[in-house]
């Protein structure tokens, strides 16, 4: 129902007990490990100051925490999001800090008109394939946009894939030999931990909950080591932006409004990336039961957290599938879990804000490209590739378009494509003639399952999909067709299990298909069809025509003859 996710909710608080709020509270502690240099991390890769990350942890969790419907998504910084305001920003003449407070105004309003109306099904017009080729593109173009950094190069941002490389070999004779090294080793070492932290400190002996805690602090503890190599090398290394002390103070982009509307197609871009990841992550998280996911409230619960995010000094936010997967096997029962890792970044702001100029660009820079690795579901594009070469094509060309043009530009693309797709495939339904090789129990497709015919002068026609104005015109023509390869038919029994709905022009055609076949001499009979299909069909003359029960039941009333059969030509 419209305006019914905007109304806030304490189930959270109200289902909460003693026990799980300890649990909460030693899980949130485990995430704030992770989460401090993560949204120092993405700020870097959205070319914003570290404080904006941190400040952007602190208020969207308590929005989810009253709107949210997932026990487990973490809301703050992620580096598919940071690296769409990075290119969409870069394109203005706006401070990046102003522009992406605007865009995280305008997604986050975006969002609460599509979770406010009861739209947040509209996610399901992104399809899978799509997401996987323009998720994995995404990846390769954040590791390309973090080399300069790792390497200690003073490259210029690009959006696209061949510029960031152009720019890189351009500049690459001034890598900085000792930046480079930390660099690379905190990524190598970033790696091996995250593949391997868990399982050797499972052999040592550590058990839950400290195991994980152990394995998701050694991220923290890389960058603090490549933060005292920094500091004592003789040559100099740069490091992150100084980091105000304190909570952030209220702000509002006073800005002409032709930077507004200048900003809003990157907004609607990031606002389509926040929703159809954070959805993903909470569906994936889920498992099985989803019954108390909402779309429309997770909608609101967004747009609610990036607008707050951005009057209170942080930029856009969203789902972030390592952080909110560490939630749930830490042990977390509710988003109180990402509030009390918020609160834990407020007290690194009051009482560690100064040590956190000491840590080097480069070690972030490593920390951002070892996170996204994940973002490339290699399994995942190759079950599609089994499955479906055509959606398989499209993870490619969403790829290719996402790494050529540009994340905005390569997600349109891809959206396009999936669509197209869709209307071609629903454009051309299976229209078959069906058989029965067991007296009538059941019927099935005589091509495919090589049944012949034994119901002449009686023809039985299968439509296997829903019939509206994209693909009316084509079902009539196959069938016509099929029943000129016959003569001598009497009557055509239309098998209408399958269809689930018709639209104004599918009940046109199929009247003017009962006339066409009348002027052939042969009448119409519509079996197995749902009673609100029946109600839509009769008003258009289908009431000139027998609605039978089952299939069986229109060739009984057909009086199918006993003799042997006619092979399928």
């Amino acid at each position: 129902m419209a305006g019914e996710a905007l109304v806030p909710t304490i189930k959270w608080l109200a289902a909460s007990t003693p026990r799980s709020l300890l649990r909460d509270v030693i899980a949130g502690l485990v995430l704030s490990i992770l989460l401090v240099p993560q949204a120092m991390a993405y700020a870097q890769l959205a070319g914003l100051p570290p404080q904006m990350g941190l400040f952007a942890a602190l208020t969207p969790p308590l929005l989810y925490l009253v709107f949210g419907t997932s026990p487990f998504v973490s809301l703050g910084p992620v580096a598919l999001v940071s690296l769409v305001i990075g290119e969409v920003v870069g394109s203005t003449s706006l401070a990046p800090e102003i522009g992406a407070e605007i865009i995280a105004i305008e997604a986050g309003l975006l969002l609460l008109l599509l979770g406010g109306f009861g739209l947040g099904r509209l996610v399901n017009f992104i399809s899978e394939p799509v997401l996987l080729g323009f998720t994995a593109a995404a990846a390769v173009l954040i590791a390309a946009s973090q080399l300069p950094t790792l390497l200690g190069i003073n490259a210029a941002r690009a959006g696209d894939l061949p510029t960031a490389l152009g720019g890189l070999w351009v500049r690459f004779g001034s890598i900085k030999p000792v930046t480079a090294a930390i660099g690379l080793a905190a990524l190598v070492t970033l790696v091996l931990a995250g593949r391997y932290a868990a399982p050797l400190l499972w052999k040592m002996g550590v058990k839950p909950p400290f195991r994980l805690a152990l394995a998701k602090s050694f991220p923290l503890v890389v960058i603090v080591v490549a933060g005292l190599v920094a500091s004592s090398s003789a040559a100099p290394v740069p490091m992150v932006e100084a980091v105000e002390g304190g909570l952030p103070e209220p702000v509002f982009p006073f800005v002409p409004l032709e930077y507004w509307l200048q900003l809003l197609p990157g907004s609607f871009a990031v606002a389509i990336i926040i929703f159809v990841t954070a959805t993903a992550v909470a569906k994936a998280l889920a498992g099985e039961d989803r019954s108390n996911l909402d779309t429309s409230r997770e909608a609101v619960a967004l747009g609610a957290g990036n607008v707050v995010a951005a009057v209170t000094g942080g930029y856009a936010v969203g789902a972030s599938l390592s952080r909110s997967a560490l939630v749930r096997d830490s042990g977390g029962h509710s988003p109180l879990v990402t509030v009390c890792a918020s609160a834990v970044v407020v007290a690194v702001l009051f009482f560690l804000a100064p040590l956190l100029a000491y840590l080097p660009q480069t070690a972030l820079a490593a920390l951002v490209i070892s996170a996204v690795f994940g973002l490339v579901k290699t399994r995942d594009i190759r079950m599609v590739w089994q499955h479906d070469r055509v959606e398989g094509l499209i993870i490619g060309a969403a790829f290719v378009a996402t790494l050529l043009f540009g994340v905005q530009l390569g997600l349109a693309i891809g959206a396009v494509l999936g669509l197209a797709h869709f209307l071609w495939f629903s454009s051309t339904p299976r229209v078959t003639q069906i058989g029965t090789a067991d007296g009538g129990t059941t019927y099935r497709s005589v091509r495919r399952d090589d049944v012949t015919i034994k119901t002449l002068p009686v023809l039985v026609v299968r439509i296997d999909r829903t019939i509206y104005f994209g693909n009316s015109e084509y079902c009539e023509d196959r069938i016509v067709k099929l029943v000129a390869q016959y003569e001598g038919v009497e009557h055509l029994v239309l098998d209408m299990r399958a269809v689930n709905a018709v639209d104004a022009s599918g009940a046109a055609m199929l009247l003017r298909l009962v006339q066409r076949m009348r002027d052939y001499g042969v009448i119409v009979h519509f079996a197995a069809t749902h009673e609100p299909v029946a109600q839509k069909i009769r008003p258009y003359g289908g009431e000139r025509s027998d609605f039978h029960r089952t299939v069986s039941d229109a060739l009984e009333a057909c009086g199918v003859p006993e003799e042997g059969p006619i092979p399928y030509t």
